[in-house]
């Protein structure tokens, strides 16, 4: 078969630009340290790599959940520990109020701190997250969970709901308590249920009537109980979130490691090919000055 020279010529140019392709994609692979370029060049690992994103994806939401799950509960655990302290003074002011050398002046000037600690128990039933929203009122985050309706009566406005936050494909986290929960519905000496405000109220009427009740120690008990009982479970809370996070961190490594199989590139290959091809991309081009210069008239001058 007999070759032309404008085949001759065609067959060097092809392979011209064919070396010119595999340069330009070494090159566009090295200055985007990825390995695959388009879908086509590698169909099964492109596949795999979206997969691996998805899930890295995913993994991010959660953990974005979980910094608002811990400031949400790290905030709940501060009101119920500032209103633990609260209460522990109040607790100490009843034993005050019970000593029998104390007269009614002593036990109105009591009545008086107990009572500037039922607004602070108060104030700290109806805190707000960073966000704005009610700790205490459930599902209810924008109504205000307890009013004072005077006369000693206290109206718990959330509801019974605890809100839940996804921090992994398997795992829910309850992120608050309802204040109906820890501040309401507790059993008293006298009989039937009370809340913590009322509770207070009463024990300053008490002493401001100079008439202490030693039953308001063991109700005091009862809302400390419900205080420290809550706070345990925030804490156990914390904890399962906190463990849950480096176990989403340990994820997100893995699984970085093998996209990064998938998707980057080989420096040392790529750099080692693309002096490969620049070898070749200049034999290929004197080469085809050579076949260019071969003609009779060449030989005959």
């Amino acid at each position: 078969m007999r070759i032309s020279t404008q085949m001759s010529q065609r067959l060097a140019v092809n392979g011209i630009m064919d070396r010119q392709t595999n340069l330009l994609k070494t090159q566009q692979q090295l200055a985007t340290g990825k390995r695959i370029l388009t879908p086509s060049e590698d169909p099964a690992g492109t596949t795999q790599a979206l997969a691996l994103k998805q899930q890295l994806a995913q993994n991010e939401q959660y953990n974005s959940n979980i910094g608002r799950l811990m400031s949400r509960l790290e905030a709940e655990e501060s009101a119920l520990d500032s209103a633990g302290n609260a209460l522990v003074r109040v607790r100490e002011l009843a034993v005050q109020g019970l000593n029998t050398t104390y007269n009614q002046q002593n036990r109105t000037a009591i009545a008086a701190e107990v009572r500037q600690l039922l607004d602070e128990i108060f104030n700290t039933a109806n805190s707000k997250d960073g966000t704005g929203e009610y700790l205490f009122s459930g599902y209810q985050s924008q109504t205000q969970p307890f009013v004072d309706a005077g006369g000693g009566n206290y109206t718990y406005q959330g509801d019974q709901n605890q809100r839940r936050l996804q921090i992994s494909s398997t795992r829910e986290i309850q992120s608050s308590d309802s204040g109906s929960e820890i501040f309401e519905n507790l059993s008293v000496v006298a009989g039937g249920k009370q809340n913590i405000f009322t509770t207070i109220n009463n024990l300053a009427n008490d002493l401001e009537a100079n008439t202490p009740n030693s039953d308001s120690l063991t109700d005091l008990d009862t809302a400390l109980s419900s205080v420290f009982t809550t706070r345990a479970k925030i804490g156990a809370r914390i904890n399962a979130v906190e463990s849950q996070q480096q176990i989403n961190e340990q994820f997100e490594v893995q699984t970085r490691a093998v996209l990064s199989d998938i998707e980057d590139l080989d420096y040392a290959d790529a750099v080692g090919r693309l002096n490969l091809e620049l070898a070749g991309l200049e034999a290929a081009q004197q080469a085809f000055q050579r076949i260019q210069n071969l003609s009779l008239f060449n030989v005959l001058s």
